[in-house]
């Protein structure tokens, strides 16, 4: 039921954004002293729920994305990663 209804997710955000977000896409990732702050414009928002959708849709043990300077982000101080855990 569940992988059925990211299916649709997908759909519906490929139809509803197609690649629209992606040119003015602007991701930061900050060390802070206590904390790791992720920040992104609405474009940047976009592109981060787009790559959630993709790991629950992949739906595999340890698939990520990297979120840094080489990958996602365009401004990043310590690199993150996101990755999916599977349930059994």
């Amino acid at each position: 039921m569940m992988r059925e209804k990211t299916s649709k997710l997908q759909v519906f955000f490929d139809e509803t954004f197609e690649n629209d977000y992606i040119e003015n896409c602007l991701i930061e990732v900050d060390n802070k002293e206590s904390e790791i702050v992720l920040s992104a414009n609405r474009e940047g928002m976009l592109y981060l729920i787009n790559r959630l959708i993709e790991l629950c849709e992949h739906n595999k043990a340890w698939s990520h994305y990297h979120l840094d300077e080489a990958g996602m982000a365009n401004k990043c101080n310590k690199p993150m990663v996101i990755s999916f855990i599977k349930e059994d």
